[in-house]
């Protein structure tokens, strides 16, 4: 085992939303994404007497355990005769603050931050960072939870940063292809707004990817040439994004006009009744004060852009306070390292 004595460890990840390109990242697509240090979740790692491993969980569905479990399962798996002798065990225990089932990413989280407790108590094993979110992928999977990689990603790597998912780079790497983008770059007027925990909507959020994705990802399956062809649009709406960002040129209107794009795109695709009422009425209060919006996640909350500034922004507010809705301005985590050695 690793040589952390009596030493407590404690890791946090973030939160996330989907800039542009999301979902395509089941699809062999192109992604932007941001964590947010708005949220996050921590998994403490305490050294233990005995050799065996406990997980702690006060939650009362019992998810938070799984969900270790479920990691701990994978990481030793993977590692395999890799994996030092244990002569003392550990108990790993987590909070979280991420809004439970608003489809910012609140499981991955608590994965990703278990994660990052077991390479510091097993600091001498050497894992790619590349192959982190494929980790973390497997440790959902496993349980049966629908999901693609743009999340693990954004939390392994943190900040900002744009994914290619194609098959092509997959299969001659065995992972997607990762680069981070100055966080410095992006719009600064962006704001997420979220359905508050236990309102009463009409409608919850869908929250769960499983059921958003179900009918998209049979059509995938079956070739249907939409569903194609509207993955790749995603792609090329996040490359488009990339370079806007990148060349420091072109936000404002032209990046609002891609937000827009995604969120119609997604809406086409997927349908009103996947999509949500609750979901489609927050997205119409940013669109009547003039700003652009999109889904963060599988549904839930969505993410703004006020390209107007402050007093867009404040007008969007007012109404959200007005309607029950959250809103809240983003705060982009700063990049994570993994290398305890």
């Amino acid at each position: 085992m690793g040589s952390n004595g009596e030493e407590t460890i404690v890791e946090r990840a973030h939160a996330r939303v989907g800039l542009l390109g999301n979902p395509s990242d089941q699809y062999f697509g192109k992604c932007l994404a941001v964590s947010l240090e708005n949220f996050r979740a921590t998994v403490t790692l305490t050294p233990s007497r005995g050799a065996a491993i406990e997980i702690e969980d006060d939650r009362a569905d019992g998810g938070g355990r799984r969900l270790l479990e479920s990691l701990v399962k994978v990481f030793e798996e993977y590692l395999g005769d890799r994996l030092p002798p244990r002569s003392r065990g550990f108990v790993l225990s987590y909070a979280s603050d991420i809004p439970y089932q608003l489809g910012l990413a609140g499981s991955s989280a608590i994965i990703c931050a278990g994660l990052r407790c077991l390479m510091r108590w097993f600091h001498e094993v050497n894992i790619p960072k590349p192959i982190l979110p494929n980790l973390m992928l497997k440790a959902e999977t496993d349980l049966g939870i629908v999901a693609g990689y743009m999340d693990r990603v954004i939390q392994v790597y943190s900040s900002a940063v744009f994914m290619d998912f194609s098959k092509e780079v997959f299969e001659s790497n065995g992972h997607g292809g990762y680069e981070a983008v100055d966080p410095a770059l992006l719009p600064s007027d962006l704001w997420l707004m979220h359905q508050r925990e236990g309102a009463t909507h009409k409608e919850a959020a869908s929250g769960c990817s499983s059921q958003i994705h179900s009918s998209v990802r049979q059509r995938w399956i079956d070739a249907e040439v939409e569903v194609h062809d509207g993955m790749r649009e995603f792609a090329r709406i996040a490359e488009r994004g990339r370079e806007m960002i990148l060349s420091g040129r072109g936000l404002g209107d032209p990046f609002a006009a891609l937000m827009r794009a995604n969120f119609a795109l997604r809406r086409k695709l997927f349908g009103d009744a996947v999509l949500g009422r609750s979901n489609l009425a927050m997205v119409a209060i940013a669109e009547s004060h003039g700003a652009a919006a999109k889904f963060c996640g599988s549904g839930g909350a969505i993410l703004v852009y006020c390209p107007q500034g402050s007093d867009q922004a404040g007008a969007i507010e007012t109404e959200c306070n007005a309607k029950g809705y959250a809103f809240c301005k983003v705060r982009v985590a700063e990049q994570t390292t993994w290398d305890w050695k």
